[in-house]
């Protein structure tokens, strides 16, 4: 009788263990620890997989190209290279002097037809309104890109091109275009050092489209980018990259900072670069040098212009170059030359004469220790800066020599018109002063040049010596 009570109370002891084990086992897995371990590691991924979707991800559509796009490229802005990141920074930067700027890099959608837009998926919302063109000085010439940053590609429109890893620069050419110095400064400069470092794998969108800038700039833009150049105000295809760069950094006048540029290029090669693209010859001597008849003399190239800042005697400053020892070349730049013919007569010149303005770009075509000799009109020091600084410093870092010439009060066209007393004449600083359109008014639009020539022939000696020099 003892023994069955025994047994009976070890069966209920085994049986409460047993029930309590069970509400042990049970309890722990019910518990919001065990919910927050599991729930923890859910959300690590739902977050990280929110993250991929928000900003790495690219489009799916049935209407993009089905290919993978890798993660392991980078998209050099003016040869300053960045990683594949989640934007922890706004991506548009207006803080530059001169250029603004976005950069973007995961998922990018435009859209040009109407509305000159680019959505940028990422982790947060965020709208700029931006000026694609290189100098935002000029902002009322050109129109503006609105860059739209997005939270999730749900609120993004579908693409309808995928361009797989390709980058694509956005870019206007509104501004003042049509002056090639401008064309040079403002937009072949900084596509150069935008695009190069891509090796052509880079597409150009372009606002303010401009056929015959396309066109006269053939060569070079086939150069930077394998691909067709788009025509972005009148594009209605959604066009998708996983880099984009909206706007240009523009690092001086006609010039590049080799602190700023991809392998400290400077404009030296730039100008070497440019003879490749026109197939001028390479590493050679100024053409008097090279050609060895006796009866050969150096060749000047006198540019003339046809509305303001014209040589008013220009018969009789041709007559004293060719007196000093000179073969003269006459010519009148236009729009619409081609750049290839225009390069090859200015690469067979030693020296390039004319007043101050936007034809002396053709510097570019000079070859190395060949001459820039540049009238400056009256102007003071408004006039001077900007004569070294368009001119000058450029000529200076592309190996070329230079010569300037100021004119006397005399010289100028200016002196007829308001006579010694008025502060045009005897006090322009005080005019530069007062801004831009005054300066522009007098001493760029109203003046022309009448070279003294018994005092100008001097200069051409000089010239002539440190050519045969």
């Amino acid at each position: 009788m003892k023994l069955s009570k025994d047994l009976g109370k070890e069966r209920w002891l085994y049986l409460l263990l047993l029930v309590g084990s069970f509400l042990l086992y049970a309890t722990f897995y019910s518990s919001p620890q065990s919910f927050w371990i599991h729930g923890l590691r859910w959300n690590m991924i739902e977050e990280t997989n929110r993250e991929r979707n928000d900003v790495m991800v690219a489009p799916t559509n049935a209407d993009v190209h089905s290919e993978e796009w890798s993660n392991d490229s980078t998209f050099d802005a003016s040869g300053e290279k960045f990683e594949d990141a989640v934007p922890t920074k706004p991506i548009c930067d207006f803080s530059d002097i001169r250029s603004d700027l976005c950069n973007m890099t995961g998922d990018v959608r435009t859209q040009g037809y109407n509305i000159t837009t680019v959505f940028f998926v990422a982790n947060y919302e965020q709208e700029w309104s931006v000026n694609a063109y290189s100098q935002k000085m000029y902002d009322y010439f050109s129109k503006h890109v609105t860059v739209k940053q997005l939270r999730g590609p749900q609120n993004a429109p579908l693409c309808t091109i995928g361009q797989r890893n390709t980058p694509a620069i956005l870019l206007s050419l509104g501004g003042t275009t049509g002056n090639i110095w401008h064309d040079f400064t403002d937009v072949i400069i900084p596509l150069f050092l935008a695009s190069k470092p891509l090796k052509q794998d880079v597409q150009f969108l372009l606002i303010n489209y401009q056929q015959w800038f396309v066109d006269k700039f053939s060569l070079i833009f086939k150069n930077l980018s394998r691909y067709k150049v788009i025509n972005f105000d009148e594009d209605k295809e959604i066009r998708c990259y996983r880099h984009m760069l909206v706007g240009l950094l523009n690092h001086k006048d006609l010039g590049i900072d080799p602190k700023r540029a991809f392998d400290g290029f400077d404009m030296y090669r730039f100008k070497l670069y440019i003879r490749s693209i026109y197939s001028l010859p390479m590493d050679v001597d100024i053409p008097y040098k090279m050609d060895k008849r006796p009866e050969k003399k150096p060749r000047l190239m006198l540019v003339v212009r046809s509305k303001s800042r014209r040589f008013l005697n220009q018969e009789e400053i041709t007559e004293v170059i060719e007196k000093i020892g000179f073969e003269i070349v006459q010519v009148e730049p236009k729009k619409s030359d081609n750049l290839t013919e225009v390069s090859k007569l200015v690469d067979s010149c030693d020296v390039l004469m004319g007043i101050h303005g936007a034809a002396l770009t053709h510097i570019l075509f000079l070859r190395t220790n060949a001459l820039m000799l540049q009238v400056l009109p009256l102007g003071g020091e408004a006039m001077d800066f900007y004569a070294n600084s368009c001119y000058g410093e450029p000529a200076d870092e592309m190996g070329l020599r230079r010569i300037d010439y100021h004119i006397t009060p005399e010289e100028s066209s200016l002196l007829d018109k308001y006579g010694w007393d008025d502060p045009v004449i005897k006090d322009p600083d005080s005019v530069n002063r007062k801004g831009w359109s005054y300066r522009q008014k007098y001493y760029w639009n109203e003046q022309d040049v009448r070279l003294n020539v018994t005092r100008f022939e001097p200069v051409l000696v000089k010239a002539l010596e440190l050519i045969k020099g």
